[in-house]
C-alpha cells in the first residue's frame, strides 16, 4: 500500500490542475471563468490547442452570463413576491404616491 501513496498524491495534483469543465451554475454563485491559457506548453500538457482553450474560455463566460441572467430573474420575482405581500399585510394605499414593482419592473 505504501508503494502506491506518492503516485496517488501525485496523480491527484496533476488532475486538480487541470482546466475547469464548464457546467451550470447556481443561482448567486456566478462564477467569472478562468482567462485563457495560452501557454502552449502548459495547454500541450492537457493536451489541449490553444483554440480549444478559447472554446472552453468562451463556453464558460457563456455560462457565466446565462447565470447572471438567472439569478436577475430570479431576485426579481423574488422581490415581486415580497412586495405583494407587503400590500397585502399593511394595505399600502396606491395613491400615495409609492413606487408599485409593476411600474418599476413591467
Amino acid at each position: 500500500m505504501k508503494r502506491w501513496g506518492i503516485p496517488l498524491i501525485f496523480l491527484a495534483q496533476v488532475l486538480a490542475s487541470g482546466p475547469l469543465i464548464s457546467g451550470p451554475q447556481p443561482l448567486h454563485l456566478c462564477a467569472l471563468p478562468e482567462d485563457p491559457i495560452e501557454d502552449e506548453a502548459a495547454l500541450a500538457r492537457f493536451k489541449m490547442t490553444v483554440q480549444e482553450e478559447y472554446s472552453r474560455y468562451f463556453n464558460d463566460l457563456n455560462s457565466y452570463l446565462l447565470c447572471l441572467q438567472k439569478s436577475q430573474a430570479d431576485v426579481i420575482a423574488r422581490s415581486r413576491f415580497w412586495h405583494d405581500r407587503y400590500i397585502e399585510l399593511f394595505e399600502t394605499p396606491e395613491a400615495d404616491g409609492a413606487l408599485r414593482l409593476d411600474d418599476a419592473f413591467p
